[in-house]
């Protein structure tokens, strides 16, 4: 029997199915309802479903913060605390009260310090790149920079445009003009009414409330401290002996100088003068009279004849120190562990423990130390040199350990 004859001689309904008329026939429906399916899943997705916010990319964060800072969010009217290592948004808005300071850190490396009683904005610049925010407006009082990469900085009068590798300071003045200090590197200042000034390394120029700049002025270069010598540590005296005179080395063209001087590393870095503000000094030294036990962060700068002050120097660090027991004491020296690591780029984080009661110092700056005995702040360090870690007990016996920084 052939093939043909077979297939005709089977039941009817166990004939079998070729292929081909089950893809012709079919096919095409389940297309066309996949096809339907997709549509319908897309409709979903782009017109019914609600899209999440897109949220603004963080371009920089609150590195270091001291007494009372606000952030207000970019899109928003509520002006929340600003808490250190914050991320910061294109459009933030950064404000600090009278004493108080923020130092913001942009991922372009990039670091602003703003200064007391200052509003500032951050904004897109000509010179950013991609999502990389680097540049802010400062709408009120003043800061201080140190750049990596070139930036703009916008105030209401002028714009500077301040080259890589370069430090300085733009203050609005009180009466809406712009001043612009540069302390290295250089920077371009066009100015609301045309104007373009060329700024290099200690030099400076005032823009008025209406745009036009004055003349350059050249800043005095920054003071070397000489006296304490660095980390000294000065017995206690009771006023009004005087506990340290502060000596410096003069430098051309200063006028007078100003002596500023801060409980902590974080208030001498954001130069709030928590401890000190004292300007018009006409000579190289400042005597100190009647200091409480405790560590002192001074620094010094030169005032030009225009009343402008340069660079302020280095932070110098001297401690005055408890009066020490008549008696020799036989308790043991308080106990202490540390570990120190990099967290980011300049800055490191310090923490451990000692004995409750005790108190801690780091390279001469005081630590907060809980009623546990467990200690932990984030610093800001560039210092290669180990970390000296010191606990010392109300009997004045301590124990030191040097730590070095592991990254």
């Amino acid at each position: 029997m052939t093939a043909k004859e077979d297939q005709s001689a089977a039941p009817e309904g166990e004939r079998p199915v070729a292929r081909s008329s089950f893809g012709g026939k079919h096919l095409p429906t389940l297309v066309g309802l996949l096809v339907a399916v997709l549509a319908v899943a897309a409709y979903f997705v782009f017109f019914l479903k609600p899209r999440p916010p897109t949220a603004a990319g963080a371009v920089a964060r609150l590195t270091s913060v001291e007494g009372n800072v606000r952030v207000k969010a970019v899109g928003t009217e509520v002006w929340t605390k600003g808490q250190r290592y914050r991320q910061l948004a294109t459009g933030d808005v950064v404000q600090t009260d009278h004493g108080s300071g923020a130092e913001i850190s942009f991922f372009t490396g990039n670091v602003v310090k703003v200064r007391p009683d200052s509003v500032v904005l951050i904004s897109e610049g000509e010179a950013a790149v991609a999502e990389e925010a680097t540049a802010w407006h400062v709408q009120s009082g003043q800061v201080n920079f140190e750049l990596k990469r070139e930036t703009d900085i916008v105030t209401a009068t002028a714009r500077t445009r301040a080259s890589a590798n370069s430090a300085g300071n733009v203050n609005v003045t009180e009466d809406g003009g712009t001043g612009v200090k540069i302390f290295r590197g250089s920077a371009q200042v066009a100015t609301r009414q045309g104007q373009t000034v060329n700024l290099t390394e200690n030099q400076a120029v005032v823009v008025d409330q209406r745009g036009q700049a004055g003349p350059k002025i050249v800043l005095p270069p920054t003071p070397s401290p000489m006296a304490p010598p660095g980390k000294a540590e000065l017995p206690y005296v009771a006023p009004p002996q005087v506990t340290a005179q502060l000596q410096w080395g003069a430098v051309n063209g200063a006028q007078t100088y100003r002596v500023v001087m801060d409980y902590n590393v974080r208030q001498a870095d954001l130069l709030l003068s928590a401890a000190l503000d004292r300007p018009g000094v006409a000579t190289t030294t400042h005597e100190l009279q009647g200091l409480d036990p405790g560590s002192y962060f001074w620094r010094v700068a030169g005032v030009s004849k225009e009343g402008l002050e340069g660079e302020f120097s280095r932070v110098s660090l001297f401690s005055v120190m408890k009066a020490s027991s008549p008696e020799p004491s036989t308790a043991p020296a308080p106990a202490l562990t540390v570990g120190v690591a990099a967290v980011l780029d300049g800055i490191v984080e310090v923490k451990g423990r000692t004995d409750p009661g005790a108190w801690v110092t780091v390279d001469g700056h005081v630590l907060k130390v809980r009623p546990d005995g467990s200690f932990s702040e984030f610093m800001r360090r560039t210092e290669k040199e180990p970390v000296v870690v010191r606990a010392t007990d109300a009997n004045g016996l301590f124990t030191e350990q040097k730590k070095v920084v592991t990254y």
